[in-house]
């Protein structure tokens, strides 16, 4: 696995604990399967990115089933002139391969400090409940990058932050991240104008708009949907997540 931003120095050893982000999201990916992967004894092989840096490049072939444990992380396109899209978003407990017997389609770039886990291991007595886990990972993904496509070919700017922002929150309060109303979002503005098809200055003023009309709280890092249906109206949006427990 190709971690040209990896931290010097050996990784340690991981594990995973009751309520870690990766142990909710197998658990959602394939019911029973934390419980045989993930014993509190047990240790994984970990590897660290820095912010901006890469995690897998285009065209490498997984190597083991690393899966991230903290941080933000993305696919990326990046053009000859400098440009950048980001694809999707990926989440604490997200698998990084899409599947396990091709090539990774798109570079995965840390967007914060960030670190991955290898799940793999010959201890694991039926690997066929991972491979099954990534295949799932899999058709979830194509979910969220078809909803991608209908936000930046058909939705406003304000429609698109809103469709955005209630993806996120379902995401996040499945792996216990988020409330039903308010969630950490350590992205810049560029980034978010490189997710959402727009400008830095775009960006700026669709939040400042939503911001002036009660939509949304915005406190450093940290969002709170004001008016949640509201925003689920403006954005045509429907929760595709089973309702998850309120963390508050």
């Amino acid at each position: 696995m190709n971690m040209p931003g990896a931290d010097s120095g050996p990784a340690p050893r991981l594990g995973i604990a009751e309520n870690d982000p990766v142990r909710r999201r197998i658990e959602r990916l394939m019911p029973g399967l934390a419980d045989a992967i993930a014993p509190r004894a047990r240790r994984f092989a970990s590897r660290s990115a820095r912010p901006r840096r890469e995690i897998v490049h285009e065209g490498d072939m997984p190597s083991g089933l690393w899966v991230l444990r903290s941080g933000w992380a993305a696919h990326v396109r990046h053009f000859a002139d400098g440009r950048r899209q980001i694809q999707h978003l990926l989440l604490p407990g997200d698998p990084l391969p899409l599947d396990r017997g091709g090539p990774y389609p798109a570079t995965i770039m840390a967007l914060n400090a960030a670190t991955v886990i290898d799940l793999d291991g010959l201890w694991l007595g039926e690997p066929a409940g991972l491979d099954e886990m990534v295949r799932r990972h899999g058709r979830e993904s194509i979910r969220y990058l078809l909803g991608a496509i209908a936000r930046l070919g058909r939705q406003s700017a304000i429609e698109r932050f809103a469709h955005l922002l209630l993806e996120l929150r379902d995401r996040l309060l499945a792996i216990g991240l988020a409330s039903t109303t308010r969630f950490d979002l350590p992205l810049t503005q560029e980034m978010l104008a490189d997710t959402l098809g727009l400008t830095s200055v775009h960006v700026n003023r669709t939040l400042q708009a939503m911001r002036q009309q009660g939509l949304i709280e915005l406190a450093g890092r940290k969002v709170t949907l004001l008016r949640a249906e509201e925003l689920a109206g403006l954005a045509d949006y429907t929760s595709p997540m089973v309702p998850a427990q309120d963390i508050g």
